[in-house]
């Protein structure tokens, strides 16, 4: 059973320009409203669904290399470059630049998730930073959300003491949401050395857990209808999961990108682009519009405080499609 656990907020939204604040000092430092960027990978994410040999899928493939390339023996994946395992990929100069020229920082939070349920023994663990991004060109009338996860190295990371050796949350997914009804084109870029790419994107809730082994999609159907937070084998063991495991409802209001996060070895993520029709008002702040999940098991949902465009809620899941913390 997934299991969602309890966020509490406590990172304070930041305003750019405003001293005294640790992160809008970084990013001005390191020129966040500069402009300067080359891009070629934003891909269209169709809102009824992409054509499969039999079907239709949420997702579309980004990076098919390492542990989502079937004849590959290794899961090493090859990071984007301009030239090669480029798709949905795009090349800021800097990371924390709007990834297309004529966008400007609107706003920017960052946002400290945790947990506290049984697996942490009902004790807050600060196991996660969220940096939250939205950039607008108002003479196209188009905004782009950005989302980048840190997994926090401090004694909090082992969230689960009562067991032996070091039980880190692993992140293979990230949804945010708010998005019904729009035309969204979606993209990554990969920075840190130790970054993994985004393998895919979903105009879905749901992930969807992958492994390289018979009977996982690389791109998960929409049928059999499933609408839920994670869909998966929720077994250490090594078990083919049925068709009903391995779906993925659209859900036109969520997009999702699959990667892998965690520590020791990937404790960044990229950065993750959706862009979006705006006007000039002021985007919304949603609580749990994003959403970070571990879909090995144990299956673990977290989510924080996302913006979102103006006028935009989140869906209502039925209590019986939740686990209760």
């Amino acid at each position: 059973m997934m299991m969602t656990l309890r966020y509490h907020p406590i990172g304070k939204r930041l305003t750019p320009g405003a001293g005294g604040y640790l992160l809008g000092g970084l990013l001005n430092m390191m020129g966040l409203f500069a402009s300067a960027a080359h891009a070629t990978g934003f891909e269209p994410l169709p809102i009824d669904g992409v054509p499969l040999e039999n079907g239709k899928s949420a997702y579309i493939l980004c990076n098919d290399t390492g542990k989502f390339d079937p004849a590959s023996h290794h899961d090493i994946p090859h990071k984007p470059t301009p030239s090669n395992s480029n798709t949905c990929a795009v090349f800021p100069d800097r990371e924390i630049v709007a990834p297309l020229p004529d966008f400007s920082l609107v706003k920017h939070a960052s946002r400290q998730a945790l947990m506290n349920n049984a697996l942490t023994g009902h004790q807050d663990k600060k196991v996660a930073s969220v940096m939250d991004f939205v950039w607008r060109n108002p003479a196209a009338g188009e905004c782009i959300y950005g989302t980048k996860v840190l997994a926090l190295s401090s004694k909090d990371a082992d969230y689960n003491t009562q067991l032996a050796g070091k039980q880190f949350f692993k992140i293979s997914d990230i949804a945010r949401g708010g998005f019904a009804g729009q035309a969204l084109e979606v993209a990554y870029t990969v920075y840190s050395s130790s970054a993994e790419p985004v393998y895919r994107i979903g105009r879905s809730f749901t992930s969807v857990q992958y492994r390289k082994h018979a009977g996982f999609q690389r791109q998960p159907p929409i049928e059999p209808a499933y609408h839920r937070a994670i869909n998966g084998v929720e077994s250490k063991q090594r078990v083919a999961p049925d068709p009903g495991q391995q779906s993925a409802s659209l859900n036109d209001n969520w997009v999702n990108f699959t990667t892998s996060v965690g520590l020791t070895k990937r404790p960044a993520s990229p950065t993750l682009y959706i862009k979006a029709r705006c006007g000039d008002e002021t985007p919304v702040e949603l609580s749990g519009a994003i959403r970070l999940r571990q879909t090995m098991p144990p299956f673990i949902e977290l989510s924080v405080p996302g913006f979102a465009p103006p006028g935009a809620t989140l869906d209502e899941i039925p209590e019986h499609e939740t686990a209760k913390p």
